[in-house]
This record gives C-alpha cells, structure tokens and sequence, in this order.
C-alpha cells in the first residue's frame, strides 16, 4: 500500500500529539478565526468539539459530530491553522491525509489553510488506488469541508 505524504504534510505530522492536544487549544481556535467567517458560527463548533474532546481521551477512530456531520478523527495537530483532521464515512484517514498534503502543497505550517479556500485538490487515495478530485471551501463556522470522489468528505477544524 502507498502510503507516501507529501512534504508540507510532513512537518504537520511530526509535530502531531495524537493522543493529548488539550482541549483549551481547541477552543481558543475560535478565538483566532479569519474575518470571513461568522465568529459565532465558529464558536459554537469549536465549543461542540471542545465538549465531545474535553475528557483529553482524543484518539484515532474516535466518533465525534462536527455540527451536524458525523466524522471519525483522523489526527489532532497544530499547523496550517489547522487543529484537527477528521473524515465523513466512505472515507480513510489515509485519504484525509492526502487531501490535506494537496491542500497545503507549497504553504508553510504558518500560513491558514483556510486562505486557500475555494479551491479543488487533485488526491490519491492509498486505500482504492484510485485518484480523486475534492471540492474544498470554508464555512462560516471556519471548518474546512472538502468534497467529491465517490461520496468522500474530509474535514479539517
């Protein structure tokens, strides 16, 4: 199975805390959202997540609701602006993985993700071989949503 990330996903992956980011950091998230967004649209999610991660008992393959979605979690980081990645069904945290390697191709861990919303990434999905097209695009609750493939969602908050 290939599993290769690219690069810029790299230095988000090795600064990773799979199990243990605290949850204050998930929720002072809020706090540092782009003016694009609807502040609180964004503290109601954050604050979601916040209640569902409080216990700091944050794993891989844990179910969670990202407002009205169910997701599964993929990682817990701090890069890109980003905090958390986690997927709809139908999709892999391997899959996730790439799609967010696109997303950030050629941004630093400093830059906002969010800033390069709307766009449409080009991923490879490690688990069916197969190369997929996701619509990306930020809320106004500041999460990431990208779409498309056979019905897969990624979301990055």
């Amino acid at each position: 199975m290939n599993t290769r990330i690219g690069t810029p996903a790299k230095i988000l992956f090795a600064g990773i805390i799979v199990a243990g980011l605290s949850t204050p950091a998930i929720a002072g998230a809020a706090e540092s959202t782009p003016s694009t967004s609807d502040p609180a649209a964004t503290k109601a999610l954050y604050g979601q997540i916040y209640d569902q991660l409080k216990d700091g008992e944050v794993n891989r393959g844990d179910s969670f609701k990202l407002g009205d979605r169910a997701a599964t979690l993929c990682m817990m980081g701090n890069g890109y602006g980003v905090h958390g990645l986690a997927v709809g069904p139908n999709t892999s945290c391997e899959f996730a993985g790439e799609v967010f390697a696109s997303l950030i191709q050629g941004s630093t861990p400093e830059d906002n993700a969010r800033g390069l919303t709307p766009t449409t990434v080009h991923a490879h999905s490690p688990v069916t071989g197969q190369d997929y097209d996701m619509d990306c695009v930020t809320g106004q609750d500041n999460l990431i949503t990208c779409t498309g493939g056979v019905g897969a969602a990624v979301y990055m908050f």
